[in-house]
């Protein structure tokens, strides 16, 4: 049942949504990147590097 009703599914319509999502959330990445401040990135940089106890000052 599962195999006939998959040979009559037009997979078009799957693989351009596929490429339309990715392109979508490539984009907002893109602009989320650009526009976030050098001082987050670095501070993102910094975890990988961090080693324990952190100071809020």
């Amino acid at each position: 049942m599962i195999k006939e009703t998959l040979q009559h599914l037009d997979h078009g319509f799957f693989s351009t949504a596929a490429l339309v999502l990715f392109l979508l959330v490539f984009i907002a990445v893109s602009i989320k990147t650009c526009f976030t401040d050098s001082r987050v990135t670095d501070e993102q940089a910094d975890i990988p590097l961090f080693d324990g106890s952190r100071d809020n000052s």
